[in-house]
C-alpha cells in the first residue's frame, strides 16, 4: 500500500511502498526492510538488507542491521551530513551484527548485505555494502547507483566473464555487514531527485530474475505499491529462487 508524505519541496509529495516476499524455494525470509521518516524536515530513510545465504541466522542479521540503521537515523545529529549519516549508520549496523554473532554461538558467522538511501529536498544519497541494489529512474531512463560487491561484479568491472570453472563463485560476496569488526562502506555522491524521480532499492532475489528494463517499466507504469507487487509477482513467476524485497519511492505533484 502506498504511503504519502509532504516533502521539503513545495508542491511535491513523496509516495512510498515496500514489499518483502519469501519467494518460491526458501523456507524462511532472510530479507528485511525498513523506513524512517522525519516529517519535520522532509527527510526519508529507506533500507533493505539480505541475510547472507548459507550463514547462520541470516534473518537475524538482516533484521538487526535494519533496526540498528533505522534507530541510528532517528537519533542522528541533525547537523550531520547525509553521507556521514549513511556511513556511520552502516558502521553501527555492522558493529551490532558482529557483536551479536560474536556473543551468541547460535548466531556465529551471521552476516548480511545492506543498501540504504536518504531523500531530502532535491537530493538522493545512497550507502551500500553487498549486492542489494539501488536504482534511480528519471526522464524515462534507469540508472544503477550501486556496484555489487561480488566476485562476478569484479570480473565484470574488468571486462571479463566469470570462467566456467568458477561459476560456483557467481554469488560469492566480497563485502558484507557483520562478518568483521570493521566494514568498508560505499557512500555515493548525491544525485538530483526531482518531480517524477523514482528510487528503487531491492534485494538480489529480484535482480537475479527480473531485468533492468522490466524494473523500469513496472515503476514507470504503476504507483509504488502496485509496482512493488508487480515486481515481486514477476520474480515469483520465474521461480522465485530467493527471497524478494522491493522498496519504491517517488516524488509526485500534490
Amino acid at each position: 500500500m502506498d504511503q504519502t508524505y509532504p516533502t521539503a519541496i513545495a508542491g511535491l509529495k513523496l509516495q512510498l511502498a515496500s514489499l518483502s516476499d519469501l519467494g518460491c524455494r526458501r523456507k524462511k525470509n532472510e530479507d528485511a526492510e525498513g523506513v524512517a521518516v522525519d516529517e519535520a524536515t522532509g527527510t526519508f530513510f529507506l533500507v533493505v538488507a539480505d541475510g547472507v545465504g548459507g550463514n547462520a541466522a541470516g534473518e537475524v542479521a538482516s533484521q538487526l542491521a535494519v533496526d540498528t540503521y533505522c534507530e541510528f537515523f532517528g537519533g542522528r545529529d541533525k547537523d550531520a551530513g547525509l553521507g556521514d549519516i549513511l556511513r556511520d549508520g552502516m558502521v553501527a549496523a555492522n558493529r551490532a551484527v558482529f557483536d551479536q554473532a560474536s556473543g551468541d554461538p547460535r548466531h556465529a558467522g551471521m552476516a548480511t548485505t545492506c543498501t540504504a538511501a536518504i531523500i531530502r529536498g532535491g537530493e538522493l544519497w545512497v550507502g551500500h555494502v553487498g549486492d542489494c541494489r539501488a536504482y534511480l529512474i528519471h526522464g524515462g531512463q534507469l540508472y544503477q547507483l550501486t556496484a555489487d560487491h561480488s566476485v562476478a561484479a569484479e570480473y565484470e568491472s574488468q571486462g571479463q566473464e566469470l570462467p566456467p570453472d568458477k561459476a560456483h563463485l557467481h554469488n560469492v560476496l566480497t563485502r558484507c555487514v557483520g562478518i568483521d569488526a570493521h566494514v568498508q562502506v560505499d557512500v555515493y555522491d548525491p544525485v538530483a531527485f526531482e518531480q517524477d524521480s523514482i528510487v528503487v532499492i531491492c534485494s538480489d532475489g529480484l535482480t537475479k530474475v527480473v531485468s533492468s528494463e522490466e524494473i523500469l517499466y513496472a515503476v514507470s507504469m504503476h504507483l509504488p505499491g502496485r509496482a512493488c507487487r508487480r515486481l515481486v509477482d514477476l520474480a515469483r513467476e520465474r521461480g522465485g529462487p530467493d527471497n524478494i524485497t522491493v522498496q519504491v519511492a517517488r516524488y509526485a505533484k500534490e
